[in-house]
């Protein structure tokens, strides 16, 4: 910690430190949720891709927020129920939903992306510009069209998004790759993720031994232009190694009588419970659409 004009601020070193560990933090944390007992924990994970599967395909093709909102809260009971701390469940989904929808929300709610019929009045300009085939008029303001799309998207995005977080947090990543090539995804397909998985955490390692080696042989004070070009000279160090190392692990599995086959270890085995989930998911869809059309109507 240094103190610059009487206020205490953290060296760049320190941040990319911090930064480093909270990744493999988080990840462990992901892992430590996955070996609880509830019921996402203890579903075949075949079921459970499918299953979650088709509810993100729902999300997509339902079509009011009413309905997007029960289909968000279902994953949040879904959460509670299988013993993931709200507080991390709500936080990775509402970090993720402002993060890829305010670049298309915002410029949707005016009516110069959505014409229609405004409900506030941002900017009032001399007359109308027109660019060819684009206008800008007069008033630029919030449309009730826009903000409706606006709404729906917004409450799709929760939706997808919390079960793509349930699902992330609730499984082994070992498990999700074995119930990949149970359902007859390409093994080389597999095979790249679960490698890619497994050496990301060797790498994140070699990265923070970098960064304390380095501070260990500091003795002043650089300044932090000079702290970001070393670090950019350690991302082409990363990647050099990256490429040896890759190189080096397909000779190994070459050695050892590699010849293109990725076989799973897991043997999986479908139980009551999970064709009684199998049975609630699909159910619950058929429900949010017939209530949804009764919305319509």
């Amino acid at each position: 910690m240094l103190r610059v004009a009487g206020a205490v601020r953290t060296d760049f070193l320190d941040k990319t430190l911090l930064a480093v560990a909270q990744v493999a933090e988080r990840s462990f944390f992901a892992e430590h949720v996955a070996q609880k007992k509830g019921l996402l924990q203890s579903l075949d994970v075949r079921i459970k891709l499918v299953s979650f599967l088709f509810l993100i395909i729902l999300a997509s093709m339902l079509r009011t927020p009413q309905t997007l909102w029960l289909l968000y809260t279902f994953g949040l009971v879904i959460a509670l129920v299988s013993a993931v701390p709200p507080g991390l469940f709500l936080k990775r989904v509402w970090f993720f939903v402002p993060l890829f929808s305010a670049a298309i929300v915002l410029p949707a709610l005016l009516n110069i992306v959505t014409p229609g019929d405004p409900i506030l009045v941002l900017i009032k300009l001399r007359s109308a510009h027109h660019w060819g085939p684009y206008t800008i008029p007069q008033e630029i303001a919030i449309t009730r069209q826009g903000l409706w799309g606006s709404i729906l998207f917004v409450s799709r995005v929760a939706a997808s998004v919390s079960f793509a977080v349930l699902f992330t947090i609730t499984t082994r990543w070992s498990s999700v790759f074995s119930g990949l090539s149970a359902l007859f995804v390409p093994r080389l397909f597999v095979m790249t993720l679960s490698m890619t998985e497994r050496f990301l955490f060797v790498f994140l390692r070699m990265i923070q031994d970098m960064y304390r080696g380095r501070k260990s042989r500091t003795i002043k004070t650089f300044s932090n232009d000079v702290e970001r070009n070393w670090t950019a000279s350690r991302v082409g160090v990363t990647f050099m190694k990256s490429t040896e190392m890759a190189e080096d692990v397909y000779r190994a599995m070459l050695s050892r009588g590699f010849h293109g086959e990725f076989p799973s270890l897991a043997r999986f085995r479908a139980a009551m419970v999970d064709y009684i989930w199998l049975v609630t998911v699909v159910c619950f869809g058929g429900i949010l659409i017939f209530f949804e059309r009764g919305i319509i109507r």
